[in-house]
């Protein structure tokens, strides 16, 4: 900006325009006038007088807002039915105006694009063109409280993508462990070499709960223990086992990963910091071959 203006833009077209509109009014307006402001302003004179030509028009001596194109619900019907795509959707209104005169012509396809970039947020539109999977990806949750130790854990299953000899076969073990929710401490762990049962939780959950010998000194009783909706967490053995201590489970509903984000942020750290260093590490690029 020239080192000469003082006013902000919006500040000195107001102030000049109520000036020569003034000047105007007395019938003292000269070009001299204009060619003064707009040197002082920085703009070109041609500028200056549209903007005054504005304000003789409308009254207003700051711009005038112009008028947007504004979704309706006809058109959110045909975004949801082209899946998100807005040039699919200004090609059927195109046509539809071109069958029927009395149709009015539809709006620049990069108004349209302002439009759907406006008014529907970045969620919506991710819905639209992959589904309400793709939508959830946008979706923002809060942070609990600050609690205490051993006020919740969260337990949870993982699958680790490395390659290991079982009984001279190769095979991906699983892995069952219980985290707490306030220190991020792993309370206990195992790890089978098939699709976990309740034999590995159970055996998780002996070791969150012993603090003695190799156990401790993490671990006690839980005042509540959030897990998915996996059979092997809801199982008699499991809940009688926690019931005997008085600590609930709650069957947290499904597709809700967030109600146990503490164990769910646990097995994507390890995939990504840790797993992705091992051998035979299964979802590493591989290169293609032709024969």
């Amino acid at each position: 900006m020239d080192e000469r203006v003082v006013f902000g833009r919006d500040q000195a077209r107001r102030v000049a325009v109520a000036r020569l509109l003034a000047l105007d009014v007395r019938g003292e307006l000269a070009s001299a006038h204009v060619r003064l402001i707009a040197s002082a302003v920085g703009v070109g004179e041609r500028t200056v007088w549209r903007w005054l030509a504005a304000a003789r028009s409308s009254g207003c001596t700051t711009p005038v807002p112009a008028g947007c194109f504004t979704p309706d619900p006809a058109f959110r019907h045909l975004l949801a039915l082209w899946g998100g795509n807005t040039a699919a959707v200004h090609r059927e209104l195109a046509a539809r105006a071109a069958a029927d005169p009395l149709l009015p012509a539809p709006p620049s396809l990069r108004t349209l694009q302002r439009a759907v970039a406006r008014e529907l947020s970045a969620g919506h539109r991710a819905g639209l063109r992959s589904g309400e999977k793709a939508r959830r990806i946008h979706d923002v949750f809060g942070r609990r409280p600050r609690s205490w130790r051993n006020a919740c854990w969260e337990g949870d299953h993982k699958r680790v993508p490395v390659q290991v000899d079982v009984d001279g076969e190769l095979a991906c073990p699983w892995i069952t462990w219980f985290i707490d929710c306030a220190t991020r401490a792993i309370t206990g762990v195992a790890v089978a070499p098939h699709i976990p049962s309740r034999d590995a939780v159970l055996a998780a959950l002996r070791i969150a709960i012993t603090r003695t010998g190799p156990h401790g000194p993490i671990g006690g009783l839980p005042s509540v223990v959030r897990v998915d909706r996996g059979k092997e967490f809801l199982c008699a053995a499991m809940t009688s086992a926690l019931g005997a201590f008085a600590v609930p489970v709650p069957d947290l509903p499904a597709y809700t990963p967030h109600l146990k984000g503490t164990v769910e942020s646990l097995n994507d750290a390890v995939g990504e910091m840790f797993l992705v260093s091992l051998p035979r590490y299964t979802r590493r690029p591989q290169l293609r071959t032709s024969f």
